[in-house]
């Protein structure tokens, strides 16, 4: 049998994938490992074998032999995608368990892999000749093991069905997904609440996702009990949903109309972060708009709309809202794959109910790429930090980066500031440590990745830490202006609806210019 050579491409620039705040030792020894990725991971693949057309490619985890299955790419001629046979397939995806097999015309072919974030992404070809057969195995290496760390995955926004998502959830190294109903039928009042799948795997499947143009609130653990007529204000779902004790309410669309409403409500459990807005390739994305008073200028480029909807939750936070982040892909409608958009979740325990709680919490960090495991002063994101001498709380800040994308720089956010900023290289180079810092006065305070990708906004965040001095949590009066004149404009929208939908939002919309009202009078900061 004639073999051709396939290799294997990390996409990673550094000289090592983690970054675990080890010394200059500890470096050497895990080049000696074999973790360097200096050079190519080269693996024999196969060209011009005998006998049937076929291919069949085996999918392991190098260190221990494991089977995997995978997310895989594959192109023929010109580069167009080829389905195959038998494997679930979505935007360009093959779901592929091991081993592959593939029979197809005769030509070169490439193809990319994945087993989710951890693992080495390969890329390799292959030629099939007429009446060619070949058998090759395909090993990728794992970059960290974020179950043995306590870190345990999710997507909390897919459009698939619940048996479709629960086999991708193996592909992409998740432990559970979450699929949306934009409809209330009687199909979706008897769909089961939690699919279960292999090794502590899970889909919930019972979320309202309120797709309508002026909303974009996910509800999860709860749907209405029938359709949902037009004139019905969204927040008063919310105030239906939040009767019972174990839904969590979530803004998946952070620059929609009633977002002011929402969050003075009190009711608001998450807000992704990352959503259908930032695809894996930048395109088919869901657009943005800015909310009033926000310069459309400053977030302008393919990174724009990723950036926007940042700057729009650091608002929230410094209005003095305690709101952690999420994440959702849109599988099923974007280009995105399952988990492109993830929130890791804090969670020794892998029970349904353990890990929804970790997120509540803020136990957890954001991802729509690098792997970013932070903890200050030995505590998880979410902790909130009090000091009543006045004495300034001096952090000392751990961290643990995997990443497969040119990183633009690691950063430290105070109260939407740079605190502390550095390329990944400088960080390399000062031990994988950032310098211990100090906090005078209260606040928040997310730890960022920047990745150097131009086409989308990639990036992972820890939820925030909050530190309060005097007992006294930060307020910021330009952040709660900036929900204020929201919500004008949005009384105004409101007002030039129909009859029903405006006395129905009325008593809403009253409320939450009381809220702000009030927030606006505690503001202690600029």
């Amino acid at each position: 049998m004639d073999k051709a050579l396939v290799s294997i491409s990390f996409l990673i620039p550094l000289p090592l994938p983690t970054f675990a705040g080890w010394k200059p030792k500890l470096l050497v020894q895990k080049l000696a490992l074999g973790l360097s990725i200096i050079s190519p991971f080269n693996l024999p693949s196969t060209a011009l074998a005998q006998s049937s057309g076929k291919i069949e490619l085996q999918m392991e985890e190098e260190e221990s032999g494991d089977t995997l299955t995978c997310r895989m790419r594959l192109t023929g001629a010109n580069d167009r995608e080829m389905r195959i046979r038998g494997a679930l397939y979505q935007s360009g995806w093959n779901l592929v368990e091991n081993p592959m097999k593939y029979e197809g015309r005769a030509g070169e072919y490439k193809y990319e892999i994945t087993h989710g974030p951890r693992f080495a992404r390969g890329t390799g070809s292959f030629t099939l000749d007429r009446k060619s057969e070949a058998v090759d195995v395909i090993r990728l290496p794992r970059h960290c093991d974020l179950e043995v760390e306590g870190w345990r995955g999710g997507d909390l926004l897919a459009h698939v069905k619940a048996e479709d998502s629960s086999q991708w959830l193996v592909a992409e190294d998740l432990t559970m997904s979450v699929v949306v109903h934009e409809q209330a039928t009687a199909e979706t009042e008897k769909t089961d609440k939690r699919l279960a799948s292999a090794n502590e795997r899970w889909v919930d499947s019972m979320s309202y996702h309120d797709a309508r143009a002026h909303s974009g609130l996910t509800l999860h653990h709860w749907t209405p009990g029938r359709e949902v007529p037009e004139w019905v204000p969204s927040s008063k779902l919310l105030v239906m949903a939040k009767d019972k004790p174990d839904t969590f309410a979530e803004i998946q669309r952070l620059w929609a109309r009633d977002v002011p409403i929402w969050l003075a409500s009190g009711k608001i459990d998450g807000v992704q972060l990352l959503s259908e807005h930032l695809t894996i390739e930048g395109e088919g994305a869901t657009r943005v708009t800015s909310p009033p008073g926000v310069d459309d200028a400053m977030y302008k480029g393919p990174r724009g709309p990723g950036r926007l909807v940042e700057f729009i939750y650091w608002q929230l936070l410094e209005a003095g809202l305690r709101i952690p982040p999420t994440a959702g892909s849109g599988f099923g409608r974007t280009p995105s794959p399952l988990g492109y958009n993830r929130v890791y979740a804090m969670t020794g325990n892998p029970d349904p109910a353990a890990w929804w709680q970790s997120i509540r919490a803020g136990q957890s960090f954001v991802t729509s790429g690098p792997l970013l495991r932070a903890s200050v002063n030995e505590c998880l994101p979410g902790q909130v930090f009090t000091s009543t001498d006045k004495l300034p709380i001096e952090l000392d800040i751990d961290l643990k980066l995997t990443v497969a994308d040119p990183v633009e720089y690691l950063d430290v956010i105070f109260n939407g500031q740079t605190l502390y900023q550095a390329r990944l290289d400088e960080y390399a180079k000062a031990g994988g440590k950032i310098p211990p810092q100090s906090i005078k006065e209260s606040g928040w305070l997310v730890i960022r990745v920047v990745t150097e990708r131009d086409f989308t906004y990639r990036i992972a965040t820890t939820a925030p830490y909050y530190f309060e001095f005097s007992s006294q949590p930060r307020i910021s009066r330009e952040a709660v202006k900036l929900f204020q004149s929201w919500l004008n404009k949005t009384e105004q929208l409101i007002a030039a609806e129909p009859e029903q939908a405006r006395t129905a939002a009325q008593p809403f919309v009253t409320a939450a210019k009381r809220f702000w009202s009030k927030r606006f009078d505690q503001a202690n900061a600029p």
